[in-house]
C-alpha cells in the first residue's frame, strides 16, 4: 500500500470515534430521545369493521381546554389547562381507508374518544 495513502477503514473509524458528541450521529440520537417522549397523556387507537377509534385519557381536563383538528393525514389533540403539567399534544396518523370528515368525538368521565369513520370497502363477493 502506497504510504501516502490512507486506509479507508481506518478513515471510517476515525470518523465515527474521533468526532465531538454532536455530530450527525450524536444529533440523530438526541432527535429519537427527545422527539418521542410522552407528551402528558396517554393515547390508544383501536379499530372496528366501521372505523377507526382513539381514545385518549384526560382526567380533569374541562372539555373546553382541548383541541382536535385534521392537519393531512394526522388527527392532532392538543389540551391546555390551568396546570401545565397536563398540557400536551399528540398526533395521530390517520389511515388511508379513513374518512376525514363526519368525525365524532365525545369526552365522558376523562376519556376522549373520537370514531373516524372507514371508506366503504371496494371488495366484491364472488357467488
Amino acid at each position: 500500500m502506497d504510504s501516502n495513502r490512507k486506509d479507508p477503514m481506518k478513515m471510517i473509524n476515525d470518523f465515527f470515534v474521533s468526532r465531538p458528541k454532536h455530530t450527525l450521529l450524536g444529533s440523530i440520537d438526541d432527535y429519537f430521545k427527545h422527539s418521542f417522549a410522552p407528551r402528558g397523556f396517554p393515547v390508544v387507537t383501536e379499530e372496528s369493521d366501521a372505523a377507526f377509534i382513539v381514545k385518549a385519557e384526560l382526567p380533569g381536563i374541562e372539555k373546553e381546554n382541548i383541541k382536535l383538528e385534521i392537519l393531512g393525514e394526522e388527527l392532532i389533540i392538543t389540551v391546555k389547562s390551568e396546570n401545565e403539567k397536563k398540557n400536551g399534544k399528540q398526533s395521530i396518523l390517520i389511515p388511508p381507508s379513513a374518512v376525514k370528515r363526519n368525525l365524532k368525538a365525545n369526552y365522558r368521565n376523562g376519556v376522549l374518544k373520537v370514531t373516524i369513520p372507514k371508506k366503504p370497502s371496494t371488495k366484491i363477493e364472488i357467488d
